[in-house]
């Protein structure tokens, strides 16, 4: 059956090779990018260029789509760095294109873009963030030097968002080969990490200063009775809770989404929510930690657990999917997701107005 099948593409393959190049237009590229794709022993390296030449037609008018990063990954095209590099220094951070990137350009292409590049370069670094492995997060590394504190601001909230680049995070902190002045940047990042081994020891290497939240709140029964602004809470929730939750069109797709929370909350278990998630994590939302046999150390809940496959939802809203036969653990967490330590990252009057605008989130 599988020589038939593969017999037949490969037949359509030549037929529609065999057309006048002069009447190639979208749908006969579509067609031969179609058919590559059916057949899995297909070696594009070796195509012929009227093959490469169709397939990069199809990629540059169908840039930054599902199938353009379904081709440009089976068939690891490196004549897409560029517009890799392109995707990835858009102002929303893109990880499917940075680990592309990286995948195809590895870390000689990562060194180059980071030297060279001028335009763009803070949201080229915000995606880089999202490749959780030890070669980009040491390019990022590699930027914590000098006095910029400014510039380097932007390096600590990328390296924030992989586990491998927040255990490095740590590991400069406890070396004291950090600056002092992004101790504190540190401190609230990793304070609001999903994971709770990482968020203890923080605590102990780079505490929050009292003045940004590390002091003690008052009780949740006298902080119910408290009103906020409603405008400044939803500042405090772009700052806070964007990056996993979604308002509307606003926010990032990881968490339980907000936009009608006011209706389904009580202040009380509003506060209970984000002071102790734990307390109530959301069906569906239970964390799990995944390490691969290659190393790897994912992070999030699952969305899809096939026969032979493993599909998580990491913090970024990215899906990642991993070969169960590539799996060395599975581990699911003690804890929320949500981490207790967000709370930490707020002043008592941040809270009270972060609490005012989820309320005033209703249909």
């Amino acid at each position: 059956m599988f020589r038939i099948s593969f017999s037949i593409c490969v037949i359509t393959l030549s037929v529609i090779l065999c057309l006048d190049s002069a009447k190639a237009d979208e749908a006969k590229d579509a067609l031969i990018v179609q058919t590559i794709l059916k057949i899995d022993s297909f070696d594009y390296s070796k195509s012929s260029d009227k093959v490469k030449t169709a397939v990069s037609r199809y990629l540059q008018k169908n840039v930054g789509t599902d199938e353009y990063y379904t081709l440009v990954e089976k068939f690891l095209i490196e004549g897409e760095l560029k517009n890799l590099q392109r995707l990835c220094s858009q102002k929303d951070s893109n990880s499917r294109a940075a680990n592309l990137l990286y995948k195809i350009g590895g870390e000689d292409a990562i060194a180059s873009i980071l030297k060279n590049i001028k335009e763009d370069r803070n949201y080229f670094i915000n995606s880089l963030g999202n490749v959780n492995t030890p070669g980009a997060v040491s390019a990022l590394s590699g930027l914590l030097v000098g006095d910029d504190y400014n510039e380097m601001r932007p390096v600590v909230r990328a390296m924030s968002k992989s586990p491998a680049g927040q255990e490095k995070l740590l590991e400069l902190c406890e070396l004291k080969k950090i600056p002092s002045q992004l101790e504190q940047d540190i401190a609230v990042v990793l304070s609001g990490s999903v994971d709770p081994d990482v968020r203890s020891r923080a605590a102990k290497i780079v505490p929050l200063p009292a003045a940004l939240g590390g002091g003690k709140l008052p009780a949740i029964k006298d902080l119910v009775s408290l009103r906020g602004n409603v405008k400044k809470g939803e500042l405090v929730y772009l700052r806070a809770c964007f990056t996993c939750h979604k308002v509307g069109e606003k926010g990032i797709d990881f968490g339980p989404a907000l936009t009608e929370i006011g209706d389904k909350l009580a202040r009380e278990a509003m506060y209970v929510s984000i002071i102790s998630p734990s307390q109530a994590i959301s069906f569906g939302y239970e964390g799990f930690t995944v390490k691969t046999k290659a190393g790897a150390t994912l992070i999030g809940y699952i969305v899809s657990d096939a026969d032979n496959e493993l599909t998580m939802k990491v913090p970024g809203g990215a899906a990642v999917s991993t070969k169960k036969s590539e799996i060395e653990s599975r581990v699911p967490l003690d804890v929320s997701l949500m981490p207790s330590g967000l709370v930490a990252t707020m002043t008592k009057d941040e809270l009270v107005d972060l609490i005012e605008y989820l309320m005033s989130l209703k249909k």
